[in-house]
């Protein structure tokens, strides 16, 4: 029979996939030019997966050993799986296609939640899960703001012909290193300073995780010399 960390587990895994399965629809959608605010397949297969999710949610809290405990302290879980766009468009209320992309976006923020309990969970190492956690974290961003970004200015900014153009200018604002496209729409330069932001904060990490692994390396031989010495 499985322990309760190895169902919620499992559990998590599955989060992460069915958020998976919405990146990759997201992306097919974008590459293919087909307009977000006219597809309706898309709302329909999020909402399904949102459906999945709480459900997966529901099993969480049950499986946890103070379920009330749990549920208190992982609501914001719940929060970001409520599917939004769909109880929007049974209310009638009308957004932007700017804004409705964006909202496309929230469930996924709960997959790369779930990767980051998968990696503390088979990482050994503390340190050597928090890079990983933090390496895919920082690419689905520029990922992300990539097809944003790409959505909201290919018809409107001269310098955006095609989605490399953006996936060009979100890697080199994340690495700071400037880039000759300039964004035109609100949007794009919000997303200019949230690239700009999570590169500062989150490439640091690697320098980090090396200095960690000279100090532990030197740390090691250190005991061994000091090992040696006290044998002789």
């Amino acid at each position: 029979m499985l322990s309760k960390p190895s169902v919620q587990l499992s559990l998590h895994l599955s989060a992460f996939m069915l958020s998976l399965l919405l990146v990759i629809s997201i992306s097919i959608d974008t590459f293919k030019g087909i307009p977000f605010y006219d597809d309706t397949s898309y709302l329909d297969l999020q909402f399904w997966i949102c459906m999945l999710l709480i459900i997966l949610f529901v099993l969480e809290v049950c499986n946890a050993d103070a379920p009330c405990h749990y549920f208190g302290r992982h609501i914001f879980f719940l929060l970001l799986i409520i599917p939004y766009l769909t109880i929007f468009d049974w209310c009638g209320v009308a957004l932007s296609s700017e804004m409705e992309f964006l909202f496309r976006f929230i469930p996924l923020i709960r997959g790369y939640i779930a990767f980051t309990v998968i990696a503390y969970a088979l990482m050994r190492d503390l340190t050597a899960g928090l890079l990983i956690t933090y390496i895919v974290v920082l690419f689905s961003f520029i990922y992300y703001c990539s097809l944003i970004f790409y959505v909201l200015e290919v018809d409107t900014n001269p310098m955006v012909h095609n989605f490399w153009d953006s996936l060009w200018y979100s890697c080199m604002t994340a690495t700071t290193a400037g880039c000759s496209i300039q964004a035109i729409t609100p949007v794009g330069k919000v997303i200019s300073v949230l690239l700009a932001l999570a590169g500062m904060m989150l490439l640091p990490v690697f320098t980090v995780y090396l200095t960690n692994i000279i100090r532990t390396g030197h740390l090691r031989d250190y005991k061994g010399d000091d090992a040696q010495a006290t044998e002789s």
